[in-house]
């Protein structure tokens, strides 16, 4: 990061990365946080707080473009690397959905909800009424857990076995779910519950 910042300004950038590091924690929570932090990181610093913004946009393009070219597996490693990149050092906590056509290939990626530092609030049909919207026959959700542990609620798995039978209803498939955190993701998976 001190090269990062060298290109502004060669005798400031060890100051700037230390107080960086010390409000953040590491690289990566950096380079997630919004400008309106950086900037009291930084007393009003434009040009790194700008750098920094852009640096991020950059690499988040270029590792959702490695993740989307092939058919969208949730488990594979660009994909996941992409979205832990993404949501993992939020805040606050929302839901991002991948809509996919028959072919596994992403026809849309949309944050819909968000929420607090614990919880976000949606039901399932507003999930499935945006993929009738897109033609979407498969949908991959993913969540961030802003404390930094990605297991489950018992909320997150109701959640994710509802929409589940509502996609099944109509011919969408959700294909898997997604937890990330900082210091990993699990996968909530898919299986609908019987239908009584």
């Amino acid at each position: 990061m001190v090269n990062l910042l060298a290109s502004i300004d060669a005798t400031l950038a060890v100051v700037w990365a230390d107080r960086l590091i010390a409000a953040f924690g590491n690289v990566g929570a950096v380079l997630a946080a919004n400008a309106q932090r950086l900037k009291a990181v930084l007393g009003g610093e434009e040009r790194v707080v700008a750098l920094l913004v852009a640096q991020r946009q950059t690499m988040l393009w270029v590792l959702r473009e490695r993740a989307v070219r092939r058919p969208i597996v949730a488990t594979r490693h660009d994909l996941l690397r992409y979205l832990h990149h993404r949501m993992a050092y939020d805040g606050e906590e929302s839901l991002r959905v991948l809509f996919l056509n028959g072919r596994r290939e992403l026809l849309a990626e949309e944050v819909l909800a968000h929420g607090g530092s614990d919880a976000v609030a949606i039901e399932p049909r507003r999930v499935i009424v945006r993929a009738l919207e897109l033609a979407a026959t498969g949908i991959v959700l993913i969540h961030n857990h802003p404390s930094g542990d990605p297991s489950p609620s018992f909320a997150d798995r109701r959640f994710t076995r509802r929409l589940a039978l509502a996609g099944e209803c109509l011919g969408i498939q959700l294909h898997d779910h997604l937890i990330v955190a900082r210091d990993g993701y699990e996968r909530i998976g898919t299986v609908a519950p019987p239908v009584i």
